[in-house]
């Protein structure tokens, strides 16, 4: 037993904890391309082969190429005002610099191994780089899922409802309409619930009690606690006003993100409204949270082509379409985030 001041060798603990980490992670990630490949084959084999996959691909109008990347750009410009906006003053973050991490968080970060538990990592890192406390990064990250999880709940769930009205839907109407109105409700209570400083204060009271591993607070500490922290997170979404804005903007972005998809139905010769091209981005959303998959590899190649055939678009068309959509969408912003990182280093040591 080491006497007291005497210092312990951790270092091969820790390595062995490195080790295992990383092991997993190389697991996850084949094991993720393996599904993957797995589920391009079936789709590629619907489609006729990939020689009609290929065909298809052929006969795309390059004309909408161009107007499709100029959406996505603008999908990630959006994201990165709102993520500017989130980060507040304090962060000295130009429009620019916000693009880059945005890139490389929701970019590079999607097809990490381990996504998006790396692109939280880098855009933590690059906050705590510019000065701002732990609290208030994990306030602005998490705002920034909060804003684009509500929007994509909110966009899809009335698209849905336009959907039913307007086009024949294959299925039960019923359950999409209850499905709509039960988003709605959510969004609602949950909305009016997070401007409640005193809902913020009971949460903060039953998590405290919860944590039987600590010493106990008192009640006065914990609403304290639980107050602070809400008027903390007010201070990062700001005034009605800045809010209004942050939806928007994230608005904005979803739609920019379809009208991609959308300039390459044209490209690829399906003519269908943006209503479905809004469905089939949110599907490919879906799709690429699968766990174990990165970025959705796979799924999103199925999901896709198969909504689409629902439509009755060829499978090889919808396939060539989806195709186009992750090299745009996926592959694309991947490249990019990739260089933006070594801006994002030399703008780092400009600041030192």
């Amino acid at each position: 037993m080491p006497c007291e001041g005497e210092g312990v060798d951790t270092s091969d603990g820790s390595e062995a904890r490195t080790r295992t980490r990383s092991g997993r992670q190389t697991l996850r990630f084949g094991l993720g391309i393996v599904i993957a490949a797995g589920a391009v084959w079936l789709v590629v084999s619907a489609a006729g082969g990939l020689g009609d996959a290929v065909a298809a691909l052929r006969q795309t109008n390059p004309g909408w190429i161009a107007p499709a990347i100029a959406f996505e750009a603008v999908a990630y410009l959006l994201a990165a005002g709102r993520f500017r906006r989130l980060a507040g003053p304090d962060a000295e973050l130009s429009l620019v610099e916000a693009a880059e991490i945005t890139l490389v968080a929701h970019g590079l970060g999607l097809l990490a191994p381990a996504a998006p538990a790396e692109g939280i990592a880098f855009q933590y890192r690059e906050l705590s780089h510019r000065g701002l406390d732990r609290r208030r990064i994990g306030l602005t990250i998490g705002f920034e899922q909060w804003f684009s999880t509500r929007v994509f709940y909110l966009v899809h769930a009335v698209n849905l409802l336009v959907i039913v009205a307007t086009r024949d839907f294959p299925a039960d109407t019923r359950w999409p309409i209850l499905a709509a109105v039960l988003i709605f409700s959510l969004l609602a209570s949950t909305a009016i619930a997070a401007a409640r400083p005193r809902v913020a204060e009971r949460i903060a009271m039953t998590i405290g009690a919860l944590r039987f591993w600590r010493p106990r607070r008192s009640a006065d500490d914990r609403r304290a606690s639980g107050a602070r922290l809400h008027g903390e997170a007010m201070a990062v979404v700001g005034p009605p006003r800045q809010r209004v804005r942050l939806m928007v903007l994230s608005v904005a972005s979803l739609l920019a993100d379809a009208l991609c998809l959308w300039m390459l139905f044209f490209a690829v010769g399906i003519h269908d409204g943006l209503e479905l091209a809004l469905l089939s981005a949110g599907a490919a959303a879906a799709a690429s949270s699968i766990p174990l998959l990165p970025g959705g590899l796979g799924a999103v190649e199925a999901a896709v082509p198969a909504l689409l055939a629902w439509y009755g678009t060829p499978i090889a068309t919808a396939l060539s379409a989806t195709l186009l959509y992750r090299a745009i969408g996926t592959f694309l912003p991947a490249a990019a985030g990739a260089l933006s990182i070594p801006a994002l280093r030399m703008s780092a040591r400009s600041r030192q």
